[in-house]
């Protein structure tokens, strides 16, 4: 299934429709490889991989992604790259080295892969990994999706 989320622009402009995917992969093929593979059917997309277990919903994914692409057409990002500013968002700083150490994909280890953009995504062939599942947010991810969207206002 693959939802979207509209958010109005900020800038008073057109709204915001934002698609995401992610997917559980097993790290057998590598973070990078799978990036790869998935940017491939999916070009002009923001495409990511995050340790496992920082997300476990779709839907709480596409929700940062949202905030990262309407930061990204406001030209309100937390880092210079869409994905970095995913990754803050995910690990709830604004301290890349932090995100990065803590949210970060390693090789050889769990992962989820993120692709997300404002047309429909697509998986890839030869991915090793199983969609998220899209549910409603629990209390703790509607937390974090808050925490997220106040890192801008840290950096005001």
């Amino acid at each position: 299934m693959i939802g979207s989320r509209s958010s109005p622009s900020r800038t008073g402009g057109e709204s915001l429709r934002v698609f995401a995917r992610a997917f559980l992969c097993t790290g057998g093929v590598s973070p990078e490889e799978s990036k790869r593979l998935i940017a491939v059917g999916n070009p002009g997309s923001m495409v990511l991989a995050a340790k496992a277990g920082l997300a476990e919903n779709e839907s709480f994914v596409e929700l940062l992604a949202a905030q990262t692409l309407q930061a990204e057409s406001s030209g309100s990002l937390l880092a210079n790259r869409p994905e970095i500013d995913f990754l803050l968002r995910l690990a709830g700083t604004t301290q890349i080295s932090k995100a990065i150490e803590n949210a970060g994909a390693k090789p050889g280890e769990p992962f989820i892969l993120v692709v997300a953009g404002r047309t429909v995504v697509r998986g890839a062939s030869g991915l090793d990994g199983t969609e998220l599942p899209r549910r409603e947010l629990k209390d703790d991810e509607l937390g974090r999706i808050e925490r997220a969207a106040l890192l801008n206002a840290k950096r005001a």
